[in-house]
């Protein structure tokens, strides 16, 4: 009864500090995507959003899923039976997304204010027992650009969050550091992990679900880009998937992960960039050029060999990612993955020192 007790208690914290804190004329909790949603892409952007509004609100993290998927569930059904109440445009067959992301924030309002009532609450499911919670800090700093273009995601147990059933669950951590707009990372941080779930290969073959995650995700972002016009840019990738004791990375773009196990540092990722020689025989045996202009470039324009989007370089440019494997036993300290922006201005034993002082300083948290 105690556990029961505790998990309970805490969740009931939360709806009351939700319920006295919320306001409907708060600010959306992500800027509104450039493009139109499908009905296919729905879940994507429904979990994507909710998530960035939950974490605002200070959710527990064992109280995120079971959330996620009663929200889910239910914007589902109301978008069905109220298609204009979601935006929903029928000569386009698709949502515009402002419309169903006000839609999503008000369902998820009413959700968790439902859950004052301690008998709704009594039905919860308690967290399980046998997931492992890795702890992750994340943090996200705009530079002199107008608008924030890069976007990161952390999903503890894939698994759960859609409803598959499985004896090992898989967490999932990326960055998106986006170029020429927001567009194209905000559209990956929604659907790379939807896409990788989706995969025929997602339950026994990780590394080509992770292929056709990141495939399927730039087609489908040039689709949009060729028929929405504001849709524009691309992204690099990096995504961390652990699946028991194994560890997966796959990577189209220069964003890095980094390894420390027992102080020695090991980086899992060789970035794509023009002057790399296996990508600059690639860009050239394609017809396009590699030139120097302030540093290496596609065609003398772009910076990266490699990134989903970006439609304007096919084929010089492709999204096929390149994938590495560490296998863990248990001696790992920490794991960190950035883009460009940290490791252009702060070396990789900077990194390092600044966490390791950090983890002593705060032993536990």
């Amino acid at each position: 009864m105690g556990d029961k007790e505790d998990y309970l208690t805490s969740y009931r914290l939360f709806f009351e500090n939700f319920a006295a804190n919320v306001n409907p004329e708060d600010q959306l909790p992500v800027f509104a995507s450039d493009y139109s949603i499908t009905e296919a892409e729905l879940p994507g952007d429904v979990i994507y959003w909710t998530i960035e509004y939950l974490r605002e609100k200070s959710c527990p993290a064992t109280l995120m899923t079971p959330l996620l998927r009663i929200i889910l569930d239910e914007v589902r059904i109301a978008a069905k039976k109220y298609p204009n109440d979601f935006g929903y445009n029928a000569d386009k067959s698709a949502y515009k997304a402002i419309s169903l992301m006000q839609a999503v924030i008000a369902r998820v309002n009413a959700v968790c204010m439902r859950y004052l009532d301690n008998s709704r609450l009594d039905t919860l499911p308690p967290p399980p027992r046998s997931q492992k919670e890795f702890l992750t800090v994340s943090a996200a700093l705009r530079n002199s650009r107008r608008v924030m273009e890069d976007r990161h995601v952390e999903i503890g147990n894939l698994e759960a969050l859609f409803d598959i059933e499985t004896t090992e669950h898989t967490s999932f951590y990326a960055v998106y550091d986006g170029h020429a707009g927001s567009s194209a990372a905000q559209y990956c941080a929604a659907h790379l992990h939807q896409y990788l779930v989706e995969s025929q290969h997602f339950k026994k073959d990780l590394r080509n679900a992770l292929r056709d995650a990141f495939l399927k995700t730039d087609s489908e972002f040039i689709r949009k880009s060729k028929v929405e016009h504001r849709v524009v840019g691309g992204s690099t990738a990096v995504v961390i998937c652990i699946r028991g004791k194994r560890l997966l990375v796959a990577w189209a773009g220069d964003s890095l992960a980094l390894v420390a196990q027992r102080m020695r540092l090991m980086q899992l990722v060789h970035p794509h960039k023009p002057s790399r020689e296996d990508e600059k025989n690639r860009i050239e045996a394609s017809g396009g050029t590699v030139m120097y202009w302030g540093t290496w470039r596609v065609n003398g324009q772009l910076a990266v060999s490699r990134a989903i989007g970006d439609a304007q370089y096919k084929p010089y440019v492709i999204a096929h990612p390149e994938q590495a494997a560490l296998d863990l036993d248990g001696d790992e300290d920490f794991l960190v993955i950035a883009c460009d922006g940290l490791w252009d201005v702060v070396s990789e034993d900077e990194v390092a020192l600044a966490v390791y002082r950090q983890i002593t300083a705060n032993p536990g948290k």
